[in-house]
Order: structure tokens, then sequence, then C-alpha cells
């Protein structure tokens, strides 16, 4: 790739990289920290002893599946101009290259003296858990929306200073995320939404609020996204399931959302990107029998826009 096309693919991802961080919270807050390299073992391109990471996205949050740690996940931001590769050894090798990288920056921030003067201005926990976030975008038309991790996910032969969390965006991740959050802006009746965050066996104090406006990594990654929603005079549950619509399924979902909910919605919905009501609502109803003395209202949907989605109404 040239100079020029480099440039341009690093600015499209740029780009694409702001507009998918603005959607799940994360935006206003993001921090740009210059990372000195303190690893001789990190090289540049031309195998010289590496000085900089450069500026480093950096975005801080306290988690709120765990009461006492804060995370500090490190952005990276890669994006095909071409597209995603069609043979699968280039995407792996790509995806190692990144990884490594991604790493590397990692090793060096969590001491790096511009990130300790950041956290301080931060009410952060005790526990301090450094990870990162890569966007891996394509702006080739044909595959933008390609899963790549189904084809990367088992790699091999990984540096053993690989050993840090990174978490992946592909364009089926992204994908997913913008017409989950798509569809809760367009509904109907909404006053307002937030992201829902699921109690887990990491809090014991249970002193934050268990929904807000940030996705956490937990949940960016997560292939059910919940969503509590409000009305003028009612509360909702929304699950986006990226799934395929089955009546097993939707079961697990179900019994799942029941859990997650406790008392306090009148509504759980629950949404596939292909339930058509056409053929799927007999299922649906099936499904939903072992649960009627619950007194909660099912509604299944389909979150991705079709003319099908009369039928749900």
């Amino acid at each position: 790739m040239s100079g020029e096309d480099s440039k341009r693919s690093g600015e499209i991802g740029e780009k694409l990289a702001k507009a998918f961080l603005d959607l799940i919270g994360w935006g206003t807050s993001l921090q740009s920290v210059s990372i000195q390299c303190n690893d001789q073992d990190h090289k540049t391109a031309m195998d010289n002893q590496r000085r900089s990471h450069g500026n480093d996205l950096v975005f801080i949050y306290n988690n709120p599946f765990y009461d006492s740690r804060t995370d500090i996940v490190h952005i990276s931001v890669k994006n095909n101009l071409n597209g995603y590769s069609e043979k699968e050894s280039e995407l792996k090798v790509d995806f190692k290259n990144h990884l490594e990288e991604a790493n590397a920056i990692i090793s060096c921030a969590q001491y790096d003296s511009g990130l300790r003067d950041l956290l301080s201005k931060h009410k952060s926990r005790k526990h301090k858990e450094h990870s990162g976030l890569l966007i891996w975008t394509s702006s080739e038309k044909e595959t933008a929306n390609k899963d790549i991790l189904s084809i990367i996910k088992n790699i091999k032969s990984l540096d053993e200073k690989c050993n840090k969390n990174v978490y992946l965006v592909d364009g089926a991740r992204y994908n997913f995320i913008l017409n989950a959050i798509t569809h809760i802006k367009a509904e109907i009746g909404i006053e307002q939404f937030d992201f829902f965050y699921p109690e887990t066996g990491g809090l014991v104090n249970r002193l934050d609020e268990r929904y807000g406006s940030v996705l956490p990594l937990e949940l960016i990654v997560s292939d059910i996204i919940p969503v509590k929603a409000r009305t003028s005079d009612k509360e909702i549950l929304y699950l986006y399931v990226n799934q395929a619509f089955e009546q097993d399924c939707y079961r697990r979902i179900l019994s799942l959302s029941l859990g997650f909910a406790g008392a306090w919605p009148h509504e759980i919905r629950i949404g596939f990107p292909d339930y058509n009501p056409a053929h799927h609502a007999n299922d649906a109803v099936a499904s939903e029998l072992p649960f009627v003395d619950r007194k909660k209202k099912f509604i299944p949907f389909c979150f991705n826009p079709s003319n099908l989605n009369a039928l749900e109404q």
C-alpha cells in the first residue's frame, strides 16, 4: 500500500472508530496520552530501539461488574482500505501483528508517568486493570460487516509477551451493536434508555447503579446487549441477541432475562436479527408457556429494519 493510501486508510479507520466509540458512550471521555517505551525489546519497523509508542488513546472507567476495579482501556484502530483479506492465513498474520502491537503499548503504558498522572485525577478504585480494545474495520462495502473473529479465534504461536486481554471489534461486531442501538433510539414512546448491567459475582457492596450510558468491555464482546428503557408509565428490559432465532435459544434467553431483571420491568422485549412473526410466532408462544406465572409480558422482535417489522405491531 502506498504512503498516501496508508494515510487515507488510517484516517477512515479513525473516523469509523470515533463513530463507534460515540455510539457506546465512550467518545466524550477519551484521553490521549503520549506513551514512552521502556522495553528494549520493542523495535521500530527499521529494527531500531523504540523510544515512544506515540499517542495512546485511553478510556478509563469504573467497571460496573467489579466494585473494586477500574478499567484502563488502550484503544487500537486498524482499517483495511480494500477490505479484509480473503485469505485466512493473511488475516491471522495481520491479527497477530495487531495483537503484539497492542500488548507492547499496554506493557509500557501501565508504567508511564503521564498515564499515572491521569489516573490520579480519576476517582479510581483499588485494582487497576489494563486491557486493549482493537477496532479493526474494513472500508470496502462487501466486507464491511464481515465476521473475522470466527476465523482468527484459534490463532496459535503467539508471542509469550501477548499476555494482556485485548478485545476485538470487527465488522460484524460493529454492525450488531450499531443495529441494536439504532433500533432502541428509534423505538416510539421511549423517553430514556441506558445500558443495563446485570449483577455478577464480582460485586460485594452493590453501590453503583445497575445501568448507565457506558457500554463496558464485557458487553461490547457479549452476544446479548441488555438495555433498560423507560416510557411515561413503565420500565422495559430490552435484550438484543446476536444469534438467529431458534425456539431453544429463545427459551434460554427468556430464562436468562428473568434472572437479569428481577421485579422491575413490566415488559421484556427480546430482539433477534432475523425474527419473523410469520414463521416464528408459534415457536415463541410455545417457549413462553413455562414462564406464564411470572406475570411478565414477553415480546420478541427483529431489530434489523424490514417491511416485516409491521407484523410485530
